[in-house]
């Protein structure tokens, strides 16, 4: 693994954050997704015809049903993926009642939220006349296609951690128990009881709560999504000083683009026969030397997206360093400092409203001076 003390180049740090996304090792290197990236990630899993409308829209910051934050779908998603292996083997009868239980909770859960998305209330149109237009424009969805989006974007990668699923009697008795200290703590007992329940052992770790993605296909989808995100942030800092960047590169295409082919390689390396990668990034995938040479396409890809945001953040910081710079002289020589914003006094007001009239004023004076030379020519 690289030494995270020395200087990265673009590649050593994106084999260091799959390798620590794979293995769950220290903080995790990629901050959560924003929606607008997990968006784009989940591109790569629906048809094209999908993926033109979501670009358009974003295109047009034109927004999507919000749910809370699409990472807790993926949450969900994957708890019920994990239930239904679970209650897939032999298990003890409590045990998997318990998990039924849970298992219809969150289908629920997952129905509403995904409910509201197709339903898109108050941002996709439900008029014909309004549904017309927005097809000529290509930024409409029909409603199966959300759902198909919406189901896309469970499959999104997240570093958020996904609560436990008990699997043996022992697991699902510390749950319970851990849910009766939770609850005992929200009820106002007297202080002979609440000593004795703080005096409690504390209930043990099951496993451990470092977040582990399954393999390198995704912890690179995550990467990528990460880089977006990065990416949107340094063309807010860095504002006009990077303008021209934003011209000229479509972030959007290349973040799906990317996706896509992520996607399909994530899908091939999960078919029956084809031996499972290792934990972190390798360069052997195990299904051919064709799929590697793509494999390796793929990264360079990321590797070259990955040293265009570090690019756009140094020319971003640059710009903030040198806007804090001309701060500091305006307001050592009693300037008000250019970056910030300005707020006009009452002062400023007036003087804007009397100089609205003042050919008015001209108006009058001449005509005073006129009336004046008519009495008193000689002066």
């Amino acid at each position: 693994m690289v030494d995270e003390r020395t200087p990265q180049t673009a590649r050593e740090g994106i084999v260091s954050d799959v390798d620590r996304m794979c293995r769950g090792v220290g903080a995790a290197p990629v901050a959560e997704l924003s929606d607008r990236a997990a968006l784009l990630v989940a591109c790569g899993l629906v048809e094209p015809r999908i993926v033109d409308v979501v670009l358009a829209r974003l295109h047009r910051n034109l927004p999507f049903p919000s749910v809370g934050g699409f990472h807790q779908v993926r949450i969900i998603e994957e708890q019920r993926h994990d239930l239904r292996r679970i209650l897939g083997t032999p298990v003890p009868s409590v045990l998997r009642v318990a998990l039924r239980t849970r298992l219809a909770d969150l289908d629920r859960k997952y129905l509403v939220l995904r409910t509201g998305f197709t339903r898109g209330a108050g941002v996709f149109a439900f008029r014909i006349k309004d549904i017309r237009v927005d097809r000529r424009r290509g930024v409409h969805l029909d409603t199966d296609d959300r759902g198909r989006l919406f189901d896309a974007l469970a499959s999104t990668p997240t570093m958020a951690p996904v609560p436990m699923v008990p699997r043996t009697m022992t697991e699902l008795g510390t749950v319970a128990a851990a849910y009766g200290q939770r609850e005992m703590g929200r009820v106002v007992l007297p202080h002979r009881v609440q000593a004795v329940v703080e005096s409690l052992p504390s209930l043990p770790r099951i496993r451990a709560d470092n977040r582990r993605l399954p393999e390198m296909y995704t912890a690179l989808l995550m990467e990528v999504g990460g880089l977006y995100d990065r990416l949107i942030r340094a063309y807010v800092r860095g504002g006009r000083s990077v303008e021209e960047i934003r011209l000229q590169f479509d972030a959007e295409t290349e973040v799906v683009g990317l996706a896509g082919d992520l996607c399909r390689l994530r899908e091939t390396a999960a078919t029956p026969g084809v031996p499972s990668a290792r934990d972190g990034f390798t360069i052997l995938t195990g299904m051919g030397a064709a799929i590697d040479e793509v494999w390796a396409e793929v990264v360079e890809r990321a590797v070259a997206f990955r040293e265009l945001v570090e690019s756009v953040e140094t020319r971003a910081d640059a710009a903030v360093s040198e806007a804090a710079r001309l701060d500091d002289i305006a307001r050592e020589n009693g300037v008000r400092p250019p970056s910030t914003v300005h707020a006009p006094s009452p002062a400023d007001l007036t003087a804007e409203h009397l100089a609205a009239r003042a050919g008015d004023r001209m108006l009058s004076t001449e005509a005073m001076r006129r009336l004046r030379g008519q009495i008193d020519p000689d002066r």
